[in-house]
Order: C-alpha cells, then sequence, then structure tokens
C-alpha cells in the first residue's frame, strides 16, 4: 500500500478559493472533498501509479493561515466563520492545523507544516508528500524529502487576479518551490477547463457532489 501524505497550505488555498468565488466565471468555492479523486489522476497520469483505493491511501491535513478562535479572541462572527469552515475541512476527512501568533488582519503560512512533514517521514508515514502552496519557503521541505528518497508532488497555481488594493497582479508559484518537487501539477489547468471536459472538473467547485472516480492502472 502506497501512503500519499497531502498538505494543504491554507495561506495560498484561501486566495485560490477566493479567486474562484469572486473573480471567476464560476463563482463558486472549492470542494476540498473532491481534491483526493483529483490527486489519484494526476499521480496515475504524471507517475504511473496504480491509484485505486486498493494501492493508494491518503492522510490529509489542511494549515489554517490563523489561531484557533477557541483559543484567540476574534469578534464573534470571524470566529464562527473560522469553525464553519473547520467542519467542513473536518468532514472532508482532513485534520485541521492552526497557526501561531498570526490573526486575521496579518495571516502567514502556517508554520507547524515544517515541523509535521518531518515527524511523518521519520515515523514511515510517507511514500510520496503532496503538497499544494505557491510560497516559496515551502520548498525546504520537497527538498529534504527528496534527500530521504521520498518523491514529491507539488500542487501550484499562477492566475492574474485582484491584489488587496483591488488591482489586477498575477499570483506566481515561487519558482523555488517548483523547482524542488519532483510532479508539478498547475491546478488552474485543469479549474479553468469548460464544463464537461473532464469528468473530475465539476467536482471540484462546492455545491457539487465529490466523484467517487476509480483510476486504475
Amino acid at each position: 500500500m502506497i501512503k500519499a501524505y497531502f498538505c494543504i497550505d491554507g495561506f495560498s488555498f484561501k486566495r485560490i478559493n477566493d479567486f474562484y468565488k469572486y473573480e471567476h466565471r464560476r463563482h463558486s468555492r472549492l470542494n476540498l472533498s473532491a481534491f483526493e479523486s483529483y490527486l489519484r489522476y494526476e499521480m496515475k497520469r504524471r507517475m504511473g501509479i496504480s491509484s485505486d483505493v486498493s494501492n493508494l491511501v491518503f492522510e490529509k491535513h489542511f494549515y489554517h493561515p490563523n489561531q484557533d478562535p477557541r483559543q484567540c479572541p476574534y469578534k464573534s462572527d470571524i470566529g464562527d466563520a473560522i469553525l464553519k469552515f473547520e467542519s467542513n475541512v473536518v468532514n472532508s476527512n482532513y485534520v485541521m492545523h492552526y497557526a501561531q501568533n498570526s490573526s486575521t488582519l496579518n495571516p502567514k503560512p502556517n508554520e507547524n507544516l515544517f515541523m509535521d512533514s518531518v515527524v511523518a517521514a521519520k515515523q514511515n508515514r510517507v511514500d510520496i508528500f503532496i503538497l499544494l502552496s505557491t510560497q516559496g519557503q515551502y520548498a525546504c521541505i520537497l527538498k529534504q524529502m527528496k534527500n530521504c528518497g521520498i518523491p514529491s508532488v507539488l500542487v501550484c497555481w499562477n492566475s492574474i487576479c485582484k491584489n488587496s488594493y483591488g488591482n489586477s497582479s498575477f499570483w506566481r508559484t515561487d519558482s523555488a518551490l517548483r523547482n524542488s518537487a519532483n510532479v508539478c501539477c498547475p491546478l488552474e489547468k485543469i479549474l479553468n477547463l469548460p464544463n464537461g471536459k473532464h469528468p473530475i472538473v465539476e467536482s471540484m467547485f462546492a455545491g457539487v457532489p465529490s466523484l467517487s472516480i476509480q483510476i486504475t492502472s
């Protein structure tokens, strides 16, 4: 059984998620529960792995860019929104990890991802490491996995989108991160496909049931 260890950098995910909700023609948030089917498809296509459930198992983690609202005095509406999102994350079979010393005004990538990935590798819970992020600071994790003989898959994203000032800018995955991965999967390429072009596309957006797609050798 191949053990895939999938980590989502919530800082990057928020930017991507907001883009598809507010700027993209779909005006829909992403469906977290569909990412496993997407990754099984990509791993079969790009790595030649028999990615059906009898051969490939996932351990999934979401690294939120803010602190746990149960331990941080957010305004009630903000705290309630974070807890509601946490419920969605947990129901999609991810483990939620909150950041330390962060805030909703100044969110940053969650540094807990560094230590957790090292521990998982030492405990032999990782055969393939998968990361969804655009942030170059995580390149060292992919390099460390490579040094341990563990292949890495990067789910990256590049797009023209609005910055905090409302101006269009190009959000680009850091080159150090891309160059450190064994395999790169540009998420925007599948998410920008029109309806009916791929069986996974529709399931990747919120409000659409996640498909149970079996991808066999």
